[in-house]
This record gives C-alpha cells, sequence and structure tokens, in this order.
C-alpha cells in the first residue's frame, strides 16, 4: 500500500468518524438551542437561520426532517406566543380606556384617547372617530390621530354613503383592503377625495352602538393592503362600544345640566340667600386658607375689599391709620383718607369702637361728623387678642351692607386680629433675641467678635460691615407702642429695640438712609411721643459701639437739656458738649462758670436781669450790635447800656481770647441752669 493510498484511507476514516459524531451529537445540541431561543423570543430570521444550518450540517434525511420540523413547530410557538401578546395588549388597552371613562372628565380627552390606543394596538396609519349629527343627519370626525390632510380631517360623510353609511345601515363592523375600489358600500366625490388625498387604502369600522342606535363610527387606516383578524375586529368593537359609553353619558350630563339650570332660574329668589350664605362661607375659607399659609394683614384687607367692594383701613391701638387695603376704588380710598382725618369723625369712630369692644360686634359710624360725602357709610370693627385691644377695622363703603356682608366684613376684623396677635408673638420672640444681641453689643463687657456675630447672623447683621447706630428718647409709656410703629418699616438687617430705656437701632451703612427716613417719618412727627434722637458716625470696629451708645445717651440728655423734641440730630453737632460734660465735674463746671462769668451771674439772680443771656445772645451773633437787638428784641441803645454794665462786672471781656472763655462759660450755664430744672422736675438730664 502506498503512502498516498494510507494517507486517503484514513482521512475517510476520520471524515466517517466526523459524520457518526454530527449525527450523534447536533440533534440534542439543536434542541438544547432551540428551547433557549424559545425562552429569550428569538426572531424569524434566527429560527431561519437555525434551519439552514441543519440542511447544511445534518446528513441524516429522517435526522434533518425531525429536526426542522421541531423548528418550524418553534417558530409555530412564537407566532403564537406574539399573537397572545397581541391579544394581552388590547385587553390592556381596553382596561385602560375603561379607567379613562371614570377618571378623565374631560370627553374630548378621553376619545382622543381611545382613537389614539386604537391606532397603537393594530400599529396602524390612521386612527379617528366619527359623530352622527342628528341635526345635519351626516358623521363628522370628532377625534382623529396620524391623519395629515386638512381635507380628511375635515371630511363630512352623508348618511348613505361610504363606510360610515354602511356600519349605520348593518350596524356591524366593516373591513376594505382597498377603499377606492370596493364596491360593498356607495361612494361619495368628496370622500373618495379626501381618501385619495391621506392615502388610505385599507379601512376597518366598527359602530358605536347605544341600545339598537348607530351614533358614530371608530375606523383604523392603512396607506398599504391589510387584512384584519377576526379578534382585532372584536377589539375594535370593543373600543368603539366604550367610546359610545362616553358619548351618550356626555350628552345625559348635559341634559341633567340643562334641566338643572331651568330649575335654578326657577329658583332664583331661593337660591339668592343661599349664595351670600355661600359667599359667606367661602370668604371664611378663603381667610382661613390665607391664615394657614401665612398671609400678613394687608392681605386679609385686600380680599376683603375685593369681595365687598369697599375700602378698607386698619388702625392701630391709638387709632391711627397704619396700612391700608391696595385694591380698592380711588374715590373711596381718598374719602376714607379724608374722614379719618377729621376730629368729628375721629370722636365719633371712638365712641364706636368702645361700643363694639363691649358688643363683640361691628358699628356703624353714623353722621359722619360733617364729612365729605354724606352717601358714604363708615362702619369699624374692633382687633381684640384676648382682652387687649389691637386696633380696629375700618370699612367705608358707598352703599348700605347686606347683613351677610357685614358678617363678611367681621369675620375679616376677627382674622386680621388672629393675624395680628400671632405677628406679635412672632416679633417678640424676634424682639427678644434682637433686643439680647443689642445689649450684647453696647455693653462694655462686649463678647468676642465671633460670639457677637454668632448672635447677630440670624438676624441679618452682619459685623463685618461699616456700621451706624441711633438713638431715640419717648415716654417709657410710649416705647413699645412706638417699636410697634416701627418695626414694618424696618428691612432685615436692621436691630431696633429698647435698650436702658432708649430705643436703640443698629444696622450697617447702607441701610441707614433708610432708617433715618422712617424714623423721620413715622416716630418724630408724633406729636403725643416728644421723640427726639441723636444718630452716630460711621463704626468700622464693633468694638467701638459700647462709647458710641454712651455718647448718643449724653447726646439726649443734651438735646432735653437744650429743650428740643421732635428732632434727629448727629452726634457730632453736640460733640464739643458731651466732651465738656464728660470730662468736667460738676464741681469743676461749677467752678469754672463761677471763674469765667461768676459776677455777671450772680449781678442776675440778685437784680432779676437777664445780662449773662443779653451777652450770649452779643456773642452767638458774633458781636454784632444791630443783629443781637433784632434777636432779642430791643433797641440798640439798650443793647449798649447792658453791654457797659457788662463792661462794669467783667474787667477786660473783650480784651484778647477772652470772648471765646466767656462763650463756653456762658453755654455751660445755660445748659447747666436747664439740666439742674430738668433733674428737679425729673427729666432726664438728672445726671449730669
Amino acid at each position: 500500500m502506498t503512502t498516498s493510498e494510507s494517507v486517503a484511507r484514513q482521512g475517510g476514516a476520520a471524515m466517517g468518524a466526523h459524520e457518526a459524531e454530527t449525527a450523534a451529537l447536533v440533534p440534542a445540541e439543536l434542541q438544547s438551542e432551540l428551547l433557549a431561543m424559545l425562552q429569550r423570543n428569538a426572531s424569524a430570521r434566527e429560527f431561519d437561520d437555525m434551519l439552514a444550518r441543519v440542511q447544511a450540517t445534518v446528513r441524516d434525511p429522517a435526522q434533518r426532517s425531525l429536526l426542522a420540523g421541531s423548528i418550524r413547530a418553534a417558530v409555530a410557538v412564537c407566532e403564537q406566543q406574539a399573537l397572545q401578546q397581541r391579544r394581552e395588549r388590547g385587553l390592556l388597552v381596553v382596561l385602560e380606556s375603561a379607567q379613562d371613562l371614570t377618571s378623565i372628565r374631560d370627553l374630548e380627552l378621553v376619545l382622543q384617547a381611545i382613537v389614539r390606543r386604537a391606532r397603537q394596538i393594530f400599529s396602524a396609519d390612521i386612527g379617528y372617530l366619527t359623530n352622527f349629527d342628528r341635526l345635519r343627519n351626516d358623521f363628522y370626525i370628532r377625534a382623529t390621530e396620524g391623519a395629515i390632510s386638512e381635507r380628511f380631517k375635515n371630511v363630512r360623510v352623508p348618511l348613505d354613503h361610504g363606510i360610515c353609511g354602511h356600519v349605520l345601515k348593518h350596524k356591524t363592523p366593516y373591513h376594505s383592503s382597498d377603499y377606492l375600489t370596493d364596491h360593498g358600500f356607495a361612494h361619495e366625490q368628496g370622500i373618495d377625495l379626501a381618501i385619495k388625498d391621506e392615502g388610505v387604502q385599507s379601512l376597518l369600522g366598527a359602530p358605536l352602538m347605544v341600545g339598537n342606535h348607530c351614533i358614530g363610527v371608530l375606523c383604523i387606516c392603512d396607506r398599504q393592503p391589510r387584512r384584519h383578524a377576526p379578534w382585532e375586529v372584536a377589539m375594535l368593537s370593543t373600543l368603539a362600544a366604550q367610546a359610545a359609553v362616553a358619548i351618550e353619558n356626555a350628552r345625559l350630563f348635559q341634559e341633567a345640566q340643562v334641566a338643572l339650570q331651568r330649575a335654578s332660574d326657577a329658583n332664583a329668589s331661593l337660591h339668592r340667600q343661599a349664595e351670600e350664605i355661600q359667599t359667606a362661607a367661602e370668604a371664611h375659607e378663603q381667610m382661613t386658607r390665607l391664615v394657614a399659609r401665612g398671609c400678613s394683614v394687608v392681605d386679609i384687607l385686600n380680599m376683603v375689599a375685593s369681595m365687598l367692594g369697599v375700602h378698607i383701613a386698619l388702625l392701630d391701638e391709638a387709632e391711627q391709620p397704619t396700612q391700608h387695603a391696595t385694591l380698592a376704588p380711588a374715590h373711596l380710598a381718598s374719602g376714607l383718607a379724608e374722614l379719618l382725618g377729621l376730629t368729628p369723625v375721629q370722636d365719633l369712630m371712638h365712641s364706636a369702637l368702645t361700643e363694639g369692644r363691649r358688643s363683640g360686634r361691628s358699628h356703624a359710624v353714623e353722621g359722619h361728623g360733617g364729612g365729605p360725602d354724606p352717601h358714604l357709610h363708615l362702619r369699624v370693627a374692633a382687633l381684640m387678642g384676648a382682652d387687649r385691644l389691637l386696633g380696629a377695622m375700618v370699612m367705608l363703603s358707598d352703599r348700605a351692607m347686606s347683613a351677610t356682608e357685614i358678617r363678611t366684613f367681621e369675620r375679616g376684623a376677627l382674622v386680621a386680629g388672629v393675624v395680628l396677635l400671632s405677628q406679635e408673638r412672632s416679633e417678640l420672640v424676634v424682639s427678644g433675641e434682637s433686643a439680647a444681641a443689642i445689649r450684647a453689643l453696647v455693653s462694655w463687657q462686649q463678647e468676642s467678635p465671633a460670639a457677637l456675630q454668632l448672635r447677630t447672623q440670624p438676624l441679618g447683621l452682619d459685623l463685618g460691615l461699616p456700621l451706624r447706630m441711633a438713638v431715640l428718647s419717648v415716654e417709657d409709656r410710649h416705647i413699645e407702642y412706638a417699636l410697634r410703629r416701627m418695626r414694618p418699616a424696618v428691612a432685615r438687617g436692621t436691630l431696633l429695640e429698647e435698650c436702658e430705656g432708649f430705643i436703640v437701632a443698629i444696622c450697617p451703612e447702607a441701610a441707614f438712609e433708610p432708617l433715618q427716613s422712617a424714623l423721620q417719618a413715622t416716630l418724630l412727627p408724633d406729636a403725643r411721643l416728644s421723640a427726639v434722637g441723636v444718630t452716630s458716625g460711621t463704626q468700622s470696629q464693633v468694638d467701638g459701639l459700647p462709647g458710641c451708645f454712651r455718647a448718643l445717651k449724653r447726646g439726649i440728655d443734651i438735646m432735653r437739656a437744650l429743650g428740643r423734641s421732635h428732632e434727629l440730630l448727629p452726634e457730632a453737632t453736640l460733640s464739643m458738649y458731651s466732651l465738656l460734660f464728660e470730662q468736667r465735674r460738676a464741681a469743676d463746671v461749677a467752678g469754672f462758670i463761677e471763674a469765667t462769668v461768676g459776677e455777671l451771674v450772680q449781678h442776675d439772680q440778685r437784680r432779676g436781669t437777664d445780662l449773662a443771656g443779653t451777652l450770649l445772645a452779643y456773642l452767638e451773633h458774633a458781636q454784632n450790635a444791630k443783629a443781637t437787638a433784632d434777636a432779642l428784641q430791643i433797641h440798640v441803645n439798650t443793647l449798649r447800656q447792658r453791654l457797659e454794665s457788662v463792661d462794669g462786672l467783667l474787667k477786660n471781656w473783650r480784651v484778647g481770647g477772652r470772648s471765646l472763655e466767656l462763650h463756653v462759660a456762658l453755654r455751660m450755664h445755660m445748659l447747666r441752669r436747664k439740666v439742674q430744672a430738668q433733674a428737679l422736675t425729673g427729666g432726664v438730664g438728672a445726671g449730669l
């Protein structure tokens, strides 16, 4: 045997062994792979590839036929699974549509959802729903999805034409694979043009049945020929039935609404009172919502004013207007401002408010005390917090209020009192923190800057910025009232509280101008407060605040000693006198005055003259005789006679620099005399 024959024989033996191995192993492997493909829902192409591989690798015809049959069976199982999944998706769509009927109140949204889902479940190009118009006796498209032609969207189908006419007549679904060539129904030129514009070929329609009446048709269309399985026709019929239920429910609801409206018109007089009660309840509910949301008093005023068509103002406990509703007729706003400025109206309002506190109800202010318009109606309600008067709410209207409207106004006053009381309590907490921060800042035993910043940071004050301070003095019994007047006008970052019997304000340099304007507009003009204040310069360091506070208090004492009030002055204008009072003890001041102008003072005390005042006026007017005489309202000769008397008492007072010493001594004498007078009566200057 040759070598080549030996190799050929060995190769043939090997090939026979390989074929035997393939015939033995391939079927088992293919069966396992088929199961895996079924498990992961393999595509038809994968099954085709496997079938081709079996045809190529399996030599045994019986095995090849068996494996090919297994693959075809697997494909059939996959197709059956796909069909089952499509049916399940269809049932899910039916359930979702049923849920829409109960959850979506808008009929058009329900119908649009049904059309969209019908198109999705059947993978159709177009879905639409027609409704039967009883007035025009034809069909019109009410909802559509996927259409692009305006002609198609707006087409109207006559009663006996098209698939709609066929479905209406037979009350059964109808399918057409080629609409334009289908002779199973009557064609109409307008409908055919719309179908042609949209490119529709295949169409399936199901009737919308209400009892034995067809009220419309649900259709799905495709732009290529297509046939639909029986289950698809049944599914579309189910969706059409749901759409019919939605349309019929909407019709019945509309009829019920019409009947209800007729009944409402017939009983208008009875419902008028119910509506007033409802309005009052809504007002109370709105007020409750406003309070729960954390509203301001102005929000309450605006709500009541807009609801009643009136103008409303808020008075504080001193019966002074503080806030107004911003939503009000202009003539009422100006009329109320004028009325509140009349003294007779204020007296009448005080009496009505006193009566209201006893009765717990609002009271009309009768007569207006000679107001601008006798046809205007004024009413006031007390705002109470526990047993304390928080203020009052005043209403001005150009018509008489009904009992329900008056109750609404009184509810508004009650809610406004609750809001004021809540704000007062909140402000009390912030006030305590702010007062503690001010005391820590002006204390001579200051905490560390870091500790001070921890105190002031929640209050919005940055101690790293340049600061300004203002100190005001009012009577002790008016301090809390003055603080309540000022707090709404003070921005965040400004500390404003009582400290050591004074009103103290500390703010950044940038916020000082608004603070000063607020003080001048709110506290200084109030005649009852007799407020007087002193402001500091810029303080770049926190450790300078204690000394600044002491200097401002001295300035307050000097202003009180000078008899000034309703003023806010810079401390720099009083610094010279402050330093004199600070650096000199009372005995030193008395000794300086005695050594300089003592004889002049004693002469005035013995004779009852005022030569000291005359000399001070002369020095104040730069030793100008005419200007001094005019200021003292005396003749120039009289002034010269007084100055000659001064010459006899104060030798050489016109020589050298004595005029400066005399000027300062006379100023200090006048200040000391006023301070001593206030000390005898318990005034603020008693400590000088």
